[in-house]
């Protein structure tokens, strides 16, 4: 309430605080698959991916000569990183006028609410990256590509090169939750794919809260839960451990929890959302979606291409804040680039279903 004269004359007021969302994004998908960063003064980012040959020694006699075995090849790939420059603008108005938080008729002079606009702008500019980053990394792990465009922006599709078949859609009789329907059964044989095309397990699973529900409800799911009490638990004979609640990890939103682990496989749910350009609250993880990656296999890694910007110095730099004022009228704006782009070195070591 910003307006002195909606206040009661005769009564007394005290404001007891400012509630809403705590908003500091959390990128899991970011940070579990994509944990190296890796910064370039170029235009484009690129690397090479080596062919995995996991060939034999030929067997030979000891008195004729070797065999000559191929030299495991590679290709480079290089991609060009999407760029991003939230902008915000602070009129001359602004520190005249109460802050959330602030105490009633105003306890801060217009300095002080000046600068904390400024930092809490430069924080939101900082966190609308992140999600951008944390639905790129989702992008990348449900389709083995993404795309990337915007209304300045043309349409690109930066694809990994995922095999095709890493990528499934379950429909009819072979849906979680249908009759004869192993969810264990399912998730090993998409692992033996993952391990055949990769050489890794993709031991990580992560639901999201609809896949979530199915998940618990398999037959087979409750069988090794109902049998867990009956196996040590400190030793690694254990066939389950799922805790029914979740366990929830990273306090802001409380979008992931740990659910525990069946068998091979550490499951998480997530239910991060984000925003979109028209308003609308989306979850990162479309309902019914089901993620398996070996986060150590997949070799993601975050990469940020150079800030086109004289004042950085054209630096790769992952933001880059800056801030100027117009005089007349009197508004100061903040600014803060990025050319970020998560890379998935191995993309074969994840595996995405749409369970039902």
């Amino acid at each position: 309430m910003n307006d002195v004269a909606a206040l009661p004359v005769y009564g007394t007021e005290f404001l007891i605080g400012a509630y809403g969302v705590i908003d500091k994004p959390r990128r899991f998908l970011l940070e579990l698959a994509f944990p190296y960063e890796q910064q370039f003064d170029t235009e484009k980012v690129a690397f090479d991916k080596v062919d995995r040959a996991r060939r034999l020694a030929p067997f030979v006699s000891p008195n004729v000569s070797g065999k000559v075995i191929r030299q495991q090849g590679f290709v480079t790939k290089d991609f060009a990183p999407a760029y991003v420059k939230p902008k915000y603008v602070v009129d001359s108005n602004r520190p005249l006028k109460r802050l959330p938080g602030e105490r009633l008729l105003g306890a801060m002079n217009p300095v002080d609410r000046y600068n904390r606009v400024i930092a809490e702008l430069m924080a939101n500019a900082d966190d609308t990256i992140s999600r951008t980053e944390e639905w790129m990394a989702a992008q990348i792990l449900l389709n083995g590509s993404v795309v990337v465009a915007g209304d300045d922006y043309p349409s690109m599709t930066v694809d990994f090169g995922r095999p095709s078949g890493q990528t499934v859609v379950l429909t009819g009789a072979a849906r979680w939750g249908q009759s004869g329907v192993s969810i264990m059964t399912l998730l090993r044989s998409w692992n033996r794919t993952v391990m055949l095309a990769s050489g890794f397990n993709a031991n990580v699973v992560i639901l999201d809260p609809f896949a979530e529900e199915l998940f618990i409800a398999d037959s087979g799911i409750q069988t090794i839960l109902n049998n867990r009490v009956n196996t040590p638990v400190g030793s690694n004979f254990k066939i389950g451990n799922i805790q029914l609640g979740g366990v929830l990890v990273g306090a802001v939103g409380e979008e992931v929890k740990f659910l525990g682990q069946v068998g091979e496989f550490q499951v998480f749910v997530y239910g991060g959302t984000y925003v979109d350009s028209t308003g609308t609250v989306q979850p990162y993880l479309p309902a019914n979606t089901c993620l398996m990656l070996s986060p150590g296999g997949v070799q993601g890694t975050r990469t940020y291409g150079a800030v086109r910007d004289a004042e950085a110095g054209f630096r790769p730099l992952p933001r880059f804040p800056k801030m100027w004022r117009e005089n007349d009228p009197s508004v100061t704006y903040l600014m803060t680039q990025s050319a970020p782009l998560p890379v998935l070195g191995w993309p074969e070591a994840s595996f995405a279903a749409t369970v039902s």
